[in-house]
């Protein structure tokens, strides 16, 4: 009797270990150029049930001047993505979402999208003029609001630079900051960890 439990305990676990798979993954597949480069990696995840598209939120600390970046993942059939694209989706989130915790929005508040559109490798992104009446502060206070729509937009690995247009219009600087050119992924406005 005992011979017979112990074959029969042998059996299930042989099959067991037949009928699950293991899969050793290369840790080096899923690292991104951008990473290299201090920008965090945003890519499409695959998930099996559904398929998830990645972005990065960026929020200044209430009491100090940095950015820290907060990961999001939507459901690619979300409809809040319906007639939009993933640049004016990540747009809205950018100016809408609320900050949390220590952590608050850099963006005016009252400020709009009035239109993102395409232009080889530079998209440019027409605000309204509350992004400009709504900056308080210093300089740094407005790079941190320029940086978190050029850096949730430019950390998609698609976008390389980000012009911004106040009401249609190129500005030559806001609160100090020079808008003349496309700005690319912002960096030094992170803390050392």
């Amino acid at each position: 009797m005992k011979k017979t439990i112990a074959i029969v305990v042998l059996c299930i676990l042989i099959l067991g270990l037949v009928l699950t798979g293991c899969k050793k993954e290369d840790p080096a597949a899923g690292q991104d150029k951008n990473e290299e480069q201090g920008k965090p990696a945003a890519v499409e995840n695959i998930n099996e049930a559904t398929e998830l598209l990645d972005y990065v939120l960026y929020f200044r600390h209430k009491d100090k001047p940095f950015l820290f970046d907060e990961a999001y993942s939507v459901e690619k059939n979300d409809e809040r993505l319906k007639n939009k694209t993933m640049e004016e989706f990540i747009l809205h989130e950018a100016i809408e979402t609320e900050g949390f915790g220590e952590y608050l929005n850099a963006v005016p508040k009252g400020t709009k999208l009035l239109s993102v559109e395409r232009q080889q490798n530079v998209l440019v992104v027409n605000l309204s003029k509350e992004f400009v009446q709504g900056q308080k502060g210093t300089s740094n206070d407005t790079l941190l609001s320029i940086a978190t729509i050029v850096n949730a937009l430019t950390v998609q690995p698609e976008n390389e630079k980000v012009q911004i247009l106040i009401e249609g219009e190129k500005v030559d600087t806001i609160n100090g900051i020079d808008c003349r050119e496309p700005f690319q992924y912002i960096q030094g406005l992170y803390p050392d960890k």
